[in-house]
């Protein structure tokens, strides 16, 4: 017999919620969920999504966006709307001061709350090679050490590599934000948000929340880049 030769599998909101739903025995066998299931559920998933966002750095999630350089501006307001149009990142992880004819990049250091506040003259001009990024609940800020000038706005922009928001699932036929090795823990941490709704018993509940941490935890490891860790004293000088 021959495989496939397909690999595009994919599922969908209202799968989701299927499968969770009949991990729960909520539903029978080839029933129908209410419409209050499925309201419920949605807003269950929806909530799940957003909350492993807080897991941070898995590679499908980490994308890169050019942030143009203005004269005289230290501060770019990110997020739907704002300055920098874009979905609000949720933590910066890498940033490269790019010049434009050349298209050399100088590695940029990322600076903590702590550290942008250490320094001095804020807006001193110069080319930009720190950043700090401050996340707000809608909007992000990125402050750039020193402050461009015409030169550097001209010639320059600040390329940041950033975790993403996990995009909603807002119908039933929507795909989820997921590679297919999450789609059984999205199934199996639904089924956990919405077994309390179902009254199912405590030993059930933890029974199916050590499968589903399984489940994901495996997702994650794989999600998770592999490469070598290096160790330095830190040599800068206030």
């Amino acid at each position: 017999m021959s495989t496939s030769g397909s690999t595009d599998y994919s599922t969908t909101r209202l799968n989701i919620i299927n499968r969770a739903l009949s991990l729960l025995n909520a539903v029978p066998q080839g029933g129908t969920p209410t419409a209050y299931d499925l309201s419920d559920a949605n807003l269950a998933l929806n909530g799940l999504v957003k909350s492993w966002m807080a897991d941070g750095l898995q590679l499908w999630a980490i994308t890169s966006y050019n942030v143009p350089l203005t004269d005289g501006v230290n501060k770019y307001r990110i997020g739907l709307t704002q300055t920098i149009d874009i979905a609000k990142p949720l933590k910066i992880h890498q940033a490269f001061n790019r010049n434009s004819t050349s298209l050399v990049d100088i590695p940029m250091r990322i600076l903590t709350r702590q550290e942008y506040n250490m320094l001095g003259n804020k807006s001193v001009s110069g080319n930009p090679i720190q950043i700090y990024y401050d996340p707000q609940r809608v909007y992000g800020d990125l402050y750039v050490f020193p402050t461009p000038t015409t030169v550097e706005a001209t010639n320059n922009t600040v390329v940041i590599h950033y975790q993403r928001p996990f995009e909603d699932l807002d119908a039933d036929v929507d795909e989820p934000d997921f590679p297919q090795e999450w789609f059984d823990a999205l199934c199996y941490g639904l089924a956990c948000r919405l077994a309390p709704s179902y009254g199912v018993p405590l030993a059930d509940r933890k029974q199916l929340w050590n499968e589903m941490t399984i489940i994901k935890q495996d997702a994650m490891n794989f999600g998770l880049e592999e490469g070598s860790m290096f160790f330095q004293r830190d040599f800068r000088n206030w």
